[in-house]
């Protein structure tokens, strides 16, 4: 069974560009494994930028 782990900003992505990354990815998958659509698990994590860390900086302190 693959397990796709996506980390991302918090409220940097819509629930509809969500729904797509999770079609496309499973698509991808599907053809590119062989496996059953069934078997392709993803979980999308929002994260604070205030506790990711980038270059040795906090991210929330970063102009991205």
């Amino acid at each position: 069974m693959p397990v796709i782990d996506i980390k991302l900003w918090e409220g940097k992505t819509d629930d509809q560009a969500k729904e797509n990354l999770i079609k496309d990815l499973t698509e991808a998958v599907v053809k590119n494994i062989g496996c059953p659509t069934q078997a392709v698990d993803i979980c999308i994590t929002e994260v604070p930028r205030k506790n990711w860390g980038k270059g040795g900086v906090v991210s929330s302190k970063l102009d991205l």
